[in-house]
């Protein structure tokens, strides 16, 4: 037992404080801090504590502003936060729902960097995936992120990184690249996000990434090859009403590719109203990268695309477009810059 002489009370009383207030932070569950973040999902509840009977005590909705005021497990290890809504309303949700400031800021400046890029495809994520601010899974640092099964998704580049040996992150990533065989590289996709207006964009792993190919263009697909990108040239019109689209096909072989080319072969895909069948007026066969850059005015207009020669230099190359009566599409030959 301890014992304090007359003159150390108030000292040794001060000490005894001291250690049970160490003592009882370094036992709280509960970490406190402030930090600035943003709500993710469409909606959600803030409960009364990370209790799994917790009574809701308010409602966010994706984009609102919150501060983290702090942390806490759950009963089976889940992490949940504390937040301080926008109208004041506080409360508690698990963490995976929110997304810090500052990455909101680096997942903004790559929409910025691609506002301008067309959409090359357009795919859709076939299980919970993670989003990036780097097209890499080395490590979880560059994770902005997880995206629902379902995501639909603007693509508009492609990136490949040499496999790494050992790869943590979801079950959904690992398995989609065994499901691909055994590959020497991870394709990845530089993708924007019409329906996240909290994350705008980001890089996607290509295995957990299914291209929404138009059904009209799949009918179209060579034997032993695949087609990685599509962009509209525009509409044809029928006299009995009847209208189908034009497109711009990108492919490239299964197997036997030289895996840094995003496509090589293009091809235009002409509807014709009046048979209501589709023709391919135009192919080459032509290596290249993303993006294909595609500008129509009315009738008239063209695409530029980076091809590849055989020195592995990257050269400009213009299509002149013109659209004609009953479905028919004229492509000029190209132009070097």
């Amino acid at each position: 037992m301890m014992t304090c002489s007359k003159t150390t009370k108030k000292v040794c009383i001060g000490l005894i404080l001291i250690f049970f207030a160490v003592i009882a932070t370094a036992c709280s569950k509960e970490s406190t801090l402030r930090e600035s973040a943003y709500v993710v999902p469409e909606k959600m509840k803030l409960r009364s504590s990370v209790a799994q009977a917790a009574r809701a005590v308010g409602e966010l909705k994706s984009g609102d502003p919150v501060t983290i005021t702090a942390m806490e497990d759950s009963e089976d290890g889940t992490p949940w936060v504390k937040v301080k809504g926008p109208d004041g309303v506080t409360g508690w949700a698990e963490q995976r729902y929110f997304v810090r400031d500052e990455i909101v800021s680096e997942s903004r400046k790559i929409a910025d960097k691609i506002k301008d890029i067309p959409t090359q495809a357009v795919g859709k994520s076939k299980a919970p995936l993670k989003l990036r601010l780097t097209p890499d899974r080395v490590n979880e640092e560059n994770v902005a992120s997880t995206l629902p099964s379902g995501t639909m998704m603007e693509i508009v580049a492609r990136d490949r990184k040499p496999k790494p040996a050992a790869v943590p992150g979801s079950e959904s990533e690992t398995e989609a690249a065994a499901s691909a065989g055994e590959v020497r590289y991870d394709d990845w996709y530089l993708v924007r996000l019409r329906d996240f207006t909290v994350l705008p964009a980001g890089w996607i792993y290509g295995g957990s990434v299914g291209l929404e190919i138009p059904p009209e263009v799949v009918y179209f697909v060579s034997n032993g090859r695949r087609i990685s990108g599509w962009l509209k040239i525009g509409t044809a019109h029928g006299d009995d009403g009847t209208s189908g689209e034009h497109y711009l096909i990108l492919e490239r072989k299964i197997f036997g590719v030289d895996e840094q080319m995003d496509f090589d072969r293009i091809k235009i895909l002409a509807y014709d109203p009046s048979t209501r069948n589709y023709s391919t007026p135009f192919r080459e066969d032509v290596s290249g990268k993303f993006p294909v850059r595609l500008e129509m005015q009315g009738t008239s207009g063209k695409f530029e695309l980076n091809a590849i020669d055989k020195n592995n230099q990257s050269v400009r190359q213009t299509y002149f477009i013109q659209m004609l009566e009953n479905g028919k599409i004229k492509v000029d030959k190209p132009g070097k810059k």
